[in-house]
């Protein structure tokens, strides 16, 4: 899932590049939500 998520917010990082702090951020959070869940 967290690859998933990272390879998504990569994509739309080229889509959007106004935004791609923002998704990087937030593929950073959905992959620390999994390590502070034990996923």
């Amino acid at each position: 899932h967290t690859s998933y998520g990272t390879l998504l917010a990569l994509v739309l990082s080229e889509a959007k590049p106004e935004r791609a702090k923002e998704l990087a951020e937030r593929a950073w959070e959905f992959g620390q939500s999994r390590v502070i869940c034990n996923v």
